[in-house]
């Protein structure tokens, strides 16, 4: 091997490896740059060793809800109902806070036009998912954001 091929093949190990070095800094240098900024890559959160914030998970209860029911005999029906909603962080609860007489309103006007035989077949499942979409709709047709992002049944109690 000759000296001039020796020293060329230098050189190139010598630039490759201030290239990587170069890439190396760069890519860290982006990758706390997003993770200050609060955003992760795909690529790179598998090997974080931070633990990813939580959202603040709060719930917002409305309680002893009485509605009437259709029934299709002369006795009279009622649910006794309490409900909490999901939200994420304060701001999100102190507006579902301030919107409760609206949502309480789309809760009646859901289940006080269902019948009562209806509403004790519907699982919990269905009769969350219609409330929700219920509530969607609304929110939608008022142009407002809906505050919350779940609703639980917490307890229903048929009379």
């Amino acid at each position: 091997m000759s000296l001039k091929n020796f020293f060329l093949k230098l050189l190139m190990m010598l630039a490759g490896a201030m290239l990587t070095a170069v890439l190396v800094i760069t890519g860290n240098q982006y990758i706390n740059a997003r993770n200050m900024a609060g955003g992760e890559t795909a690529g790179f959160s598998l090997f974080s060793s931070e633990k990813t914030a939580q959202p603040d998970l709060r719930f917002v209860e409305m309680t002893n809800l009485i509605i009437t029911l259709k029934s299709d005999t002369r006795k009279e029906r009622y649910l006794l109902l309490d409900l909490a909603l999901t939200t994420h962080g304060e701001a999100e609860s102190k507006q579902a806070e301030a919107m409760m007489p609206k949502i309480k309103g789309i809760t009646v006007d859901v289940l006080s036009s269902m019948d009562y035989n209806e509403l004790r077949n519907l699982s919990l499942l269905e009769l969350r998912q219609r409330m929700m979409e219920r509530y969607r709709q609304v929110f939608k047709i008022t142009n407002v954001t809906l505050p919350f992002r779940d609703v639980i049944v917490s307890k229903m109690v048929f009379q």
